[in-house]
């Protein structure tokens, strides 16, 4: 029963890992700053690509290719992740107070 339990927790893991695109076997040797803004990124271009401009759009492809390649993971430096997690704030904070404008206006 134990194992069964210990097996079906580690596929929704994994299952929880790839929706927010981050890869699960390499998921242990990877930074954690680089595992936030894979996860940003993901969520930005699923869920918020409208609010995106091209420019954004391109510098969160080029983060997602970067991270897919396994040469060039290892390379992805703490500036660009921040890049990603800053533009994701942007975005965020945008969200809210266009949501905030609604809500006033009714």
């Amino acid at each position: 029963m134990n194992n069964y339990k210990n097996f079906k927790d580690d596929g929704l893991t994994a299952d929880w890992l790839r929706d927010n695109g981050i890869n699960v076997q390499t998921f242990a040797s990877t930074n954690a700053k680089t595992l936030q803004a894979q996860q940003a990124a993901t969520h930005l271009l699923e869920q918020h690509s409208a609010q995106l401009d091209n420019a954004s759009k391109r510098l969160l492809e080029h983060f997602r290719r970067c991270y897919a390649d396994n040469n060039k993971r290892g390379k992805i430096t703490d500036g660009l992740c921040y890049s990603v997690l800053n533009l994701c704030a942007r975005v965020k904070r945008g969200l809210y107070k266009q949501r905030r404008r609604q809500r006033q206006a009714v």
